[in-house]
């Protein structure tokens, strides 16, 4: 029975590995790791398409009136965006996931309150002490004691440990304005959706370091600068 269990999570393992492959964007020749999930093809990394003219979107930290780059930025968590910019970035064959095509996947991690910490990527994020007792030693997995009203001790165990068990490995690649005024790297990360509201405005997903949720947005400026994640068409 243990040979068997051996071989059957051998060949699951390399099915798993058989969805990961790399695609080389021939804009640019930038090369960037896919993932399928379930029915889906996404990018495993966020988007680094400075456009044509060199100036589609920015990277976390440039300073565009001092004319002032931070491309290293770039490199690690992906350019930042505002709607319109997201909407043309993605490559031929790509384009940018629609609410409902962003809520497939969420839906296929676990649901909104849980799917973060199965899609998060497990470096870069800020550590977060969960249990809430020991900021200076963060802690993702814990136990806690729990008494009734009769006196009966039970025990709770806890895990917000990130899996990024599909490998989509999402960053926290903060936000910005066009100005050039960025905040929240390491702590958040948010992505655009193709989809709009009634008001006009575009729904977008992002997730927090000390949250296992991923959550859903449609009242952000479309001027706002977030985080670019391709599905294939």
């Amino acid at each position: 029975m243990r040979k068997v269990a051996t071989i059957l999570l051998l060949i699951c393992g390399e099915v798993f590995a058989q969805q990961r492959s790399t695609f080389t964007d021939s804009r640019d020749g930038k090369k960037y790791k896919t993932v399928e999930i379930g029915e889906q093809k996404w990018m495993a990394q966020n988007l680094d398409y400075h456009g044509a003219d060199g100036y589609l979107g920015l990277c976390y930290g440039d300073e565009p009136k001092k004319k002032i780059r931070k491309p290293e930025n770039c490199k690690k968590y992906g350019r930042l965006y505002n709607w319109s910019e997201a909407m043309v970035a993605c490559p031929e064959g790509w384009h940018l996931p629609s609410y409902e095509e962003w809520q497939t996947l969420v839906d296929f991690a676990g649901g909104n309150e849980v799917a973060g910490k199965k899609l998060k990527s497990k470096n870069e994020w800020k550590k977060y002490d969960f249990s809430g007792k020991s900021p200076n030693a963060p802690k993702c997995k814990y136990t806690e004691e729990k008494i009734d009203e009769r006196g009966r001790i039970t025990v709770v165990k806890h895990d917000h440990c990130v899996t990024d068990e599909y490998g989509f490995s999402a960053l926290p690649g903060g936000y910005g304005y066009s100005g050039g005024h960025f905040i929240s790297v390491g702590y958040r990360g948010g992505w655009w959706s193709s989809t709009e509201n009634d008001s006009g405005l575009a729904y977008l997903r992002y997730m927090y370091y000390d949250y296992s949720n991923v959550y859903r947005d449609d009242y952000y400026s479309k001027s706002f600068l977030l985080s670019v994640r391709c599905v294939q068409d």
